[in-house]
């Protein structure tokens, strides 16, 4: 929307607007002005969020001068990749068995060390895929803010998407969405909670949320906890 300003009507531009304040300033006859009269419905869509609550995954620990919040990994749909990785993994061992015990025999020849050779890239599949279902059953983030300092870590098992900064370098949290299409046009979507710095650096904090919720939950906890006034940042999902 354009802003005008309600002494000379002139034009307001982006840099003389302070949207969290709902001030402005012409640039034209230096009048200041308050404008949250004239998009308070607009502004409560985004700077009234309404209580998220904690969802089921999640356990928050809140002492005061420190605050963490833990969520678990698993979700149902692990038990499906996990009989596909024993089915997948099962077969592995058997194939290998068989050429293994066709070297040891010599009853195969060289044929033995080609079944050896030609499944090599199943089985980083198979690795990557069972190291991936241990830590969605295992593995839990703790995000924390203490000491001045906010950390994001995934265990037990190690994961990529640690993080460790100063709290006072934050600005402002927001969550965005990010689209994934599969076969025949059909579009899942995951979540992430970023963070912007005084600086105007951006950083994706947590990643890969199933659930908006989840993410919305844990941008509302931090910014509760370091009193940070929500604004919209631009790109960030809109509820």
């Amino acid at each position: 929307m354009q802003l005008n300003c309600k002494s000379c009507g002139k034009p307001i531009p982006a840099e003389d607007v302070n949207i969290s304040l709902a001030i402005a300033k012409c640039g034209a006859c230096h009048a200041v002005f308050n404008f949250a009269d004239e998009v308070g419905g607009e502004m409560r869509d985004w700077r009234d969020k309404a209580e998220v609550p904690m969802p089921k995954a999640f356990r928050v620990e809140n002492w005061g001068s420190e605050l963490a919040i833990h969520r678990r990994w698993y979700s149902h749909a692990l038990w499906f990749l996990l009989f596909f990785c024993i089915f997948w993994d099962g077969f592995l061992v058997l194939w290998y068995s068989i050429g293994i015990g066709g070297i040891l025999s010599g009853e195969m020849g060289g044929m033995a060390w080609v079944m050896l050779v030609f499944p090599i890239l199943h089985v980083a599949v198979g690795v990557g895929l069972t190291y991936f279902v241990l830590c969605g059953f295992f593995n839990t983030t703790t995000i924390r803010v203490a000491g001045g300092e906010l950390t994001v870590r995934h265990g037990p098992f190690p994961w990529y998407g640690n993080h460790r900064l100063f709290s006072s370098e934050v600005n402002q949290l927001y969550c965005t969405e990010k689209e994934h299409r599969g076969k025949h046009g059909r579009c899942s979507y995951t979540y992430n909670v970023a963070l912007k710095t005084h600086k105007g650096d951006k950083l994706d904090l947590v990643t890969h949320l199933e659930e908006l919720d989840h993410a919305l939950f844990i941008e509302q906890q931090i910014e509760r906890h370091l009193q940070i006034r929500d604004e919209r940042v631009p790109g960030e999902v809109r509820t």
